[in-house]
């Protein structure tokens, strides 16, 4: 029997899933979107088999709901909704940050109802459903979140979505929900600010322009996400502050050792030690986030 997912929020991770899982899988997808255009493209070009302006019937006719509004509005939206909810649905999110979300849904999910949450690692400078691409998991992380100690967790269920990620193209890797938004905050938000803090500050004054023309590659590369929509993100970032705010702590405690090293008198070698535990570190990356199936 064919089981269907039902999307709320067809934006740029919501509208890629749908497709993805149209083109990848058997599932039947059916979805949410606030506005009608957005439903009406989404049926014409086969994202979905039903769209719909209001979340009831997606609630309703789906096996699997998967929340792809921003982290705040999940919240807010699965409090006012929770009772439509039967024993052995699904319950899932793709959200960035998963604390605020996750007490929400503990707090209000009717029993015999599964809560497991996954975080597609994917993404662009860009949202919306008109940047939505079936193979946007393509070789990309995807997160399965563990919390064996919640009543509403399954790990069958944990199963079916890492399967979902593996089908959609995705690495998938198993995090425990406690160390999430931690591990997210130092390889994914902190970063989002020395982004923003490093384009800002190289080109934020009035010389701005002419030090950004006699940039090269090194600028584009390292501020690129500085880029994304900074809505999304202000909510992603502010949603997870005290893990940020830790992060950047730490990052604070490096630009002080760097200082130092800047400041002893060993003709650099000191500064060049610290840049060659870095490259090692930075050369480690493609070995940890390739494909382990």
């Amino acid at each position: 029997m064919t089981r269907t997912v039902g999307i709320i929020g067809l934006g740029l991770l919501g509208a890629s899933l749908a497709k993805a899982l149209r083109v990848y899988t058997t599932y039947d997808v059916i979805g949410y979107a606030r506005r009608q255009e957005i439903c009406d493209v989404a049926l014409a070009e086969g994202c979905v088999s039903q769209a719909f302006t209001m979340v009831e019937p997606v609630i309703t006719g789906a096996d699997i709901v998967v929340f792809a509004l921003p982290p705040e509005m999940n919240g807010r939206l699965f409090e006012e909704v929770a009772h439509l909810f039967r024993p052995g649905q699904v319950v899932t999110d793709v959200s960035s940050a998963k604390d605020e979300f996750a007490s929400t849904v503990y707090e209000h999910i009717p029993e015999g109802v599964h809560f497991v949450s996954i975080h597609p690692m994917a993404g662009s400078e860009k949202g919306g459903y008109t940047e939505a691409h079936q193979d946007l998991f393509q070789k990309m992380g995807w997160i399965v979140l563990e919390h064996e100690a919640q009543l509403a967790y399954d790990a069958t269920v944990a199963r079916e979505l890492a399967d979902m990620g593996r089908a959609v193209g995705s690495r998938i890797e198993y995090v425990e929900m406690e160390h999430h938004d931690k591990y997210l905050a130092m390889v994914s938000h902190m970063p989002h600010m020395l982004a923003s803090i490093m384009i800002t500050t190289a080109g934020g004054d009035e010389l701005g322009d002419k030090r950004m023309s006699l940039s090269a590659g090194g600028l584009r590369d390292s501020t690129r996400t500085a880029s994304g929509l900074p809505s999304m993100w202000q909510e992603i970032i502010y949603g997870n502050r005290m893990n940020v705010l830790k992060a950047i702590e730490n990052v604070e405690q490096e630009l002080a050792t760097v200082k130092q090293l800047l400041h002893a008198n060993d003709n650099g070698g000191s500064l060049g030690q610290y840049l060659e535990r870095a490259k090692q570190i930075r050369d480690r990356l493609p070995s940890l986030t390739i494909d382990k199936q």
